[in-house]
Formats: C-alpha cells, sequence, structure tokens
C-alpha cells in the first residue's frame, strides 16, 4: 500500500528529519537525494516526487546559502552574534620611597547578542575580574583584569545582561546590567571607568539631521543600591546628555554637554566594592565633552583633539574643590585593526576631590582617585588583523596635601574574535 503524501508536505518531512543531521548545505542537499531516492524505492513516493524534491531542495538552498544563511540552522540559532577579546598584561606600578610592584594580568571578556523577535535584543557577557565582595560579589567593577597568582584558575562573572526594545523612528531603551557607554558619551573615562557596567535603565536616540548633522541623546536612572530597607531611600544616578555630530570631508566633530546627578546624601550605601560613593553629599555634575578630527593630514593618518571638563555644581561639602578635566591629542590610524596600524595619544587630566565619587573613574590613573592630576601615553601597534599591541605610561600626583607621586607601566597584547 502506497502512502498518498503532497510533494510539499513530504519534503518538509524530509527536510525536518535531514536538518537535524546536517548542518552544512553541501551534506544536507546529498542527505535530501538519498532520502528521496530510498522512498521511491520503498514504493512511498513515486520517481517523479523524488525528483521534483531533489529540485526543489537544492534551488531552495542555492537561494538560501547566497541569502548568508544556512537552511539547516533555526533562524534564530542564525540571529546570534558571537564576539570577545582575550589581552595579556605585564604591568609594573611604583611611586615614591622605590615602592615597586610588578604584575602579570589577563583580561578575558566574551558576550553573546541575539534577536529574538522584531526590535528586541537580548545581550549578555562575561568576563575576568576580581571577586570576593558581599556574597562574593565583584569586588573591583572598575577592573576586568585577573592576576596570575600560583597556577590558581581565574574568576570570571557575568559583566553585562540587558534586553533592549528598539522603538521605530525614536531610540531604544535597554535596562538590566547595561554596557558602559550606553548611558552617556563616555570620552576618555572622566567621570565613569570603562569597564564598569552599571545596573539600570537606559535610552539612546539618533537624528540624521542632514547638511553633515546628526542629533544624539542619551539617558540613564541607574541604580547605586538595590538592597534597601523600606525607611531608606534609593542611592541612584539619573543622567541626561544631548549631542551632535558633524561630518564634512574630511573634517568631524562630536560634542556633547552632561547632566548627571547622584543621589547619594543620606541615603543607604552598601560598601560591597571600591567605588566610595559618599552619603554625606550628592553629586550634580555638568559635563560638556569635544571631539574633533581631520583625516588624511599626512597619508591617511587621522589627528583628533579632544577636552572635557566636570563641575560638581552641589558644592555644599566641597566648596571650590569640585572640578575636574582632560584634554589630549592622538595621531595615526583613526583603527587598530590590521597590521602596520598604529597611532600614538598623549592626555592631561585632574580631577578636584570634590568633582566625583571617589575611584568612580579611570582606575589607572592613581586608582581613580579624586584630588590628583597628571599626564599619559599610549601607543598602539597591529600586529596582525585583530591583534594588536600597546604600551601604556601614566604618572600622576596629588593636588592638595602632601605629594606622592605615582607611575604605572604596561605592556599588552590583545586579540579581538
Amino acid at each position: 500500500m502506497r502512502v498518498k503524501l503532497g510533494t510539499k508536505q513530504l519534503q518538509k518531512v524530509v527536510l525536518a528529519l535531514t536538518a537535524a543531521v546536517f548542518m552544512s548545505g553541501a551534506a544536507f542537499a546529498g542527505e535530501v537525494d538519498k532520502l528521496a531516492s530510498v522512498l521511491a524505492e520503498k514504493g512511498v513516493i513515486t520517481y517523479g516526487e523524488a525528483q521534483r524534491i531533489t529540485t526543489e531542495t537544492g534551488e531552495d538552498i542555492k537561494a538560501q546559502t547566497a541569502s548568508g544563511t544556512n537552511p539547516a540552522i533555526p533562524a534564530w540559532v542564525q540571529n546570534i552574534k558571537f564576539s570577545g577579546d582575550i589581552r595579556l598584561r605585564f604591568q609594573s606600578d611604583w611611586s615614591a620611597g622605590d615602592n615597586t610592584r610588578d604584575r602579570e594580568r589577563m583580561r578575558l571578556r566574551f558576550g553573546f547578542e541575539a534577536r529574538p523577535v522584531q526590535n528586541v535584543t537580548a545581550a549578555f557577557g562575561f568576563a575576568t575580574g576580581k571577586f570576593g565582595g558581599v556574597d562574593g560579589a565583584d569586588a573591583e567593577p572598575t577592573s576586568t583584569n585577573a592576576t596570575f597568582a600560583g597556577f590558581n584558575k581565574l574568576p570570571i562573572g557575568i559583566d553585562y545582561a540587558y534586553l533592549s526594545y528598539d522603538i521605530n523612528n525614536i531610540g531604544k531603551i535597554s535596562a538590566g546590567k547595561i554596557k558602559s557607554g550606553m548611558t552617556a558619551w563616555n570620552l576618555k573615562q572622566l567621570i565613569w571607568d570603562g569597564d564598569i557596567n552599571p545596573d539600570g535603565v537606559s535610552f539612546n536616540m539618533n537624528k540624521d539631521l542632514g547638511k553633515g548633522f546628526t542629533f544624539f541623546g542619551n539617558a540613564g536612572w541607574l541604580i547605586i543600591n538595590g538592597d534597601v530597607r523600606r525607611q531608606a531611600e534609593l542611592a541612584d544616578v539619573y543622567i541626561l546628555q544631548p549631542g551632535v555630530t558633524y561630518k564634512t570631508g574630511n573634517i568631524g566633530i562630536k560634542a556633547a554637554l552632561g547632566y548627571q546627578q547622584f543621589n547619594t546624601k543620606g541615603r543607604h550605601i552598601t560598601a560591597n566594592n571600591n567605588i566610595a560613593f559618599n552619603s554625606a553629599t550628592d553629586y550634580r555634575l555638568i559635563n560638556p565633552a569635544v571631539e574633533a578630527s581631520v583625516s588624511e593630514v599626512i597619508g591617511k593618518y587621522v589627528v583628533k583633539v579632544f577636552g572635557e571638563y566636570v563641575k560638581n555644581t552641589d558644592d555644599a561639602l566641597y566648596k571650590n574643590n569640585n572640578e575636574g578635566g582632560l584634554y589630549g591629542i592622538t595621531f595615526g590610524d583613526g583603527k587598530i585593526g590590521n597590521r602596520g596600524d598604529w597611532n600614538i595619544t598623549y592626555a592631561g587630566r585632574y580631577l578636584m576631590a570634590g568633582a566625583v565619587p571617589a575611584a568612580l573613574s579611570f582606575s589607572d590613573a592613581y586608582g581613580g582617585a579624586a584630588d590628583v592630576r597628571g599626564f599619559e601615553i599610549g601607543i598602539n601597534y597591529g600586529l596582525t588583523k585583530n591583534t594588536s599591541f600597546a604600551f601604556n605610561y601614566l604618572s600622576y600626583d596629588r593636588i592638595n596635601g602632601a605629594k606622592d607621586p605615582r607611575s604605572l607601566a604596561q605592556c599588552d597584547i590583545s586579540y579581538k574574535f
């Protein structure tokens, strides 16, 4: 007795069976041919139907392969993006009195991003770091370095995890442990260290204004401490940052004016990391930043100049000691992606004692402390595609009180995948 099935129905059955086993388009098509022949020999289908299944399946595979998809892999799997990097570092720190420390360190970061449904993105990632805070939590959110010691296994934890919804023609809203930079354009880590991935909600938008101008806007509500008793107020942060970019010929400019409000005065703050949020005061920060670039100045090379300023306008506790800023220049290739690419950066910065919460800013600059000033030099060179070498030198000292100069040098080899 012959089972009567429609050609399309039978093709779906064949595809479902073989997709569970074969992952490449060529192998997939070959196995469909074999299976169709066997079914025809057994009398389940006619030889004519077998030929049509083989032809139609081959055409489908060619079309899907040309479009960059694999018919044997579900669409939601093909929508997942994987990325990461690994960095090996030798670091030497020294201070007054010949107090020197050498460390061999490693950073590993990797993450996934998927689009399960239209307009929705789910992302999560992992990174090395230093753990041992309350309940084993992150003890140093300003760093993803792990230091080699006694052949120990290196700790790794959740670096970010969030959901985003793209509101058509308006912007993108994200919530969870969001990535650094999703709440504000972070030019050179004057306020926020780039390794901090904060907890909360962000909103981002871009609008083409025409004639080379683009408006962008960032906003965020961040939770400093999400574990409070009912009689205590939540310590949190509000951020609003409108900005504009301009591009014409080989000239580009990006500028923004940010406002960041840290609501910490009189609020319960759990000390489970190295950031010193001060419950004796709030921080209300005005933060303008600008970067201008000119490409093809000499050959293919780019010159960038940048500057940023911050002032804490809630200066009841830090009267006349509440400002910070940075300035600098970069020359060389715009990005390091291939062998022989290079650039060099010089930057100077200062942070007065009441400018920002202590240890929130760039951790390599005197541990992110306030009441410091100094400079840094960075050299980057491409070794191969996606592999680079970097040398960084930083020198900082106290603004007030007894001088306590500190310097560090870093040699890095990094690979992005």
